[in-house]
């Protein structure tokens, strides 16, 4: 029994292939790239077909990539099994047949005319294969979800109250599953199809070019010399990177380990470099003008243009690095540390000299975006300006060789995220086929007793429960299918809705009993997982509040459409709450502050931060406070 509950439960590992085997898995990961680009440049392709291509080759990379188990045999982890091989191959058939049949499912009435006996074979090794290959590649969590939302389309029926639905035949089910845009094919594989696959390409692409290392050598450059240089450097590093990869677990590998052993030698403890690290990693989803993944599935989902997206973030993200910023500031002149020296730092000037042409390829991505191209020809055009920026140095030059690393890689790169979306769509099947979602919406409007806050508060904690130990994307797509709607009956637009989903699906990373992105950092600093999630979470108040605070006043979100004179001052006042609240978190100004004044500091910085006139002069009341505390010598309590 132990056995099968090992084997039902276990995560696979990533196989480390040589010979003819990864030569095998190159081969098909560049055809999956190559074919993405064409799709998104010339290639004319019935959607639902385009999403079955991508979901096939994804589905046949991961079952060639990832043992089934992580305590897998050495020659099952070097090695492609025979039985892998042939899973692939009957899964590529698979595909191959329901793509050569789309004419057929376009045209029929599902739920009414009848599946064949091999339409019923192909769609239940699809949903098979989906659950299955998620498990290997990610662990347990996410397709007992989905798991769970089929059983209850399946026997929800049996269930007395408000979650019975009626009796549904699971040939139906079935129906909705696989041969519609209701179930696998919905829009969370949309956007995993489209716009996600090509800006993980072009972070490929990009990191490929050497323009990581202009990344690390311009934040040195700008922030290195300053009080905690080591702690800005890693903040400046981490949201560069988590912009472009959308992925706070990989981000926090990738950078900190450099940043956290740089904090570490510049006098910060291993707990607060490993916070300070998961905190900015994370930060990347939710800072335009890229967002990581985020904002591409805001733009699938929620109907709302990239452009309007990442407009409504800015102001919310600078404030959730400015915190980060200051904190770390505000720690070094504490504990007198130092930045780093001169004599190790590059100049600005140089860096740019050197590296300046690495910035062209984000800047001609957001200017296509900004200017209303398409998210897929705006990231091609941004991937040939990555190639042509590498060739300006001798030594960055993308060869054939990298660039085909490169479409490797961004092929790789996409299993997690694509299964997760297909995982997600069986959780919006199992919604759209019983009325869970209208249900579920009435559940927390009426455990939050109809008060905005309270249902608020308990979106947020599915939010962050939900997307424990998930990537951006599956926490996102599966809370936004979830808890949207309830935020839609309390009268909330879908910007606020939207966005205050994906900031808490984001920040779920650093937030415990499962902070992926917390733990990976306590990993790099040999500190205790627990304790760097909980200080990660001090370090982010700031990003646990704001998403309240734009739902009840959307002027946060400084858009074209909400712009005023009054906009200057909330942007006045949001930025002095901050540098209070932090100061307050620090308990460090100028000086030492006293332990008396600091709780009103945070509360103070918070009123500051809700744009309302009475909480305003409430908050400069307190900062009057501060500041004649700090440069009058007046003393208020013990330290």
């Amino acid at each position: 029994m132990n056995t099968l509950w090992k084997i039902l439960t276990e995560q696979g590992k990533k196989r480390k292939l040589s010979g003819l085997d990864a030569k095998a898995v190159k081969c098909i990961a560049v055809a999956m790239s190559l074919y993405q680009l064409a799709q998104a440049t010339f290639l004319t392709i019935q959607p639902q077909m385009h999403y079955a291509i991508h979901l096939t080759f994804i589905m046949v990379l991961c079952s060639l990539i990832y043992t089934r188990t992580f305590r897998a045999s050495d020659r099952a982890s070097t090695r492609i099994p025979v039985e892998d091989w042939i899973y692939a191959a009957i899964l590529a058939a698979a595909g191959v047949f329901y793509c050569s049949q789309m004419e057929t499912y376009l045209s029929r009435m599902p739920m009414v005319d009848e599946l064949s006996s091999i339409e019923i074979v192909i769609g239940l090794l699809t949903v098979v294969a989906v659950i299955g290959l998620t498990k290997r590649c990610m662990g347990f969590v996410l397709p007992f979800i989905g798991c769970v939302f089929v059983a209850y389309a399946l026997l929800g029926h049996n269930i007395p109250g408000i979650l019975y639905h009626r009796k549904l035949l699971a040939i139906d089910i079935l129906d909705q599953l696989v041969y519609t845009t209701n179930g696998i094919y919905s829009s969370p594989i949309a956007a995993a199809a489209t716009y996600v696959f090509m800006f993980v390409m072009f972070g490929s692409f990009f990191a490929a070019s050497g323009a990581g290392d202009f990344f690390y050598k311009f934040s040195m450059a700008v922030a290195g010399r300053y009080a905690g240089g080591a702690g800005k450097v890693a903040i400046i590093t981490s949201g560069l990177f988590g912009m472009i990869n959308g992925s706070p677990t990989a981000n926090v590998v990738t950078t900190g380990s450099f940043t956290i052993p740089m904090m570490k030698k510049a006098g910060y403890d291993g707990t607060f470099s490993g916070a300070v690290t998961a905190v900015a990693a994370t930060g990347g989803g939710i800072m335009p003008p890229i967002m990581g993944t985020a904002a591409f599935l805001m733009v699938e989902m929620a109907g709302i243009s990239y452009k309007n997206i990442a407009i409504a973030a800015f102001v919310p993200g600078v404030l959730y690095y400015l915190a980060l910023l200051l904190i770390v500031h505000f720690r070094a002149k504490k504990f007198g540390l130092v930045g780093l020296d001169s004599s190790e730092l590059p100049s600005v000037r140089a860096t740019l000299k050197e590296g300046w042409v690495f910035l062209v390829p984000l800047v001609v991505l957001v200017a296509m975006l900004m200017r209303g191209y398409t998210a897929n020809l705006s990231a091609v055009v941004g991937i040939l300006a990555v190639i042509g920026a590498s060739w300006a140095r001798k030594e960055t030059r993308m060869h054939l060789p990298a660039i085909i690393k490169a479409l490797e890689d961004s092929a790789r790169s996409a299993v997690i995220v694509s299964l997760s979306c297909a995982v997600a769509g069986c959780v919006i099947a199992g919604l759209m086929t019983t009325g869970l979602s209208g249900k579920l919406a009435s559940l927390i409007l009426s455990l939050g007793g109809n008060s905005t806050l309270s249902a608020l508060v308990l979106t947020a904690a599915i939010c962050t429960l939900l997307g424990m130990g998930m990537p951006v994307a599956a926490a996102y797509c599966l809370t936004a299918a979830l808890c949207i709607p309830s935020l839609y009956e309390l009268g909330l637009r879908p910007l606020e809705a939207h966005m205050f989903v994906v900031y808490f699906a984001t920040l779920s990373a650093i937030t415990p009993p499962v902070a992926v992105a917390s733990y990976a950092a306590a990993g790099i600093s040999d500190a205790n997982a627990a304790t760097v999630g909980w200080q990660a979470c001090r370090i982010g108040l700031v990003s646990f509040i704001v998403p309240f605070i734009f739902v009840f006043e959307p002027m946060l979100m400084v858009t074209p459409d909400n712009f005023a004179l009054r906009s200057i001052w909330i942007m006045a006042t949001a930025t002095l709450g901050v540098v209070i609240l932090c100061a307050g978190l620090e308990g460090f100004l100028k000086r030492s502050i006293p332990m008396a004044l600091r709780a009103a500091l945070v509360l103070g910085g918070l009123l500051l931060i809700y744009p309302e006139a009475v909480s305003d002069y409430i908050g400069l009341a307190v900062a009057a406070v501060l500041v004649v505390q700090q440069f009058s010598g007046l003393k208020l309590g013990g330290k």
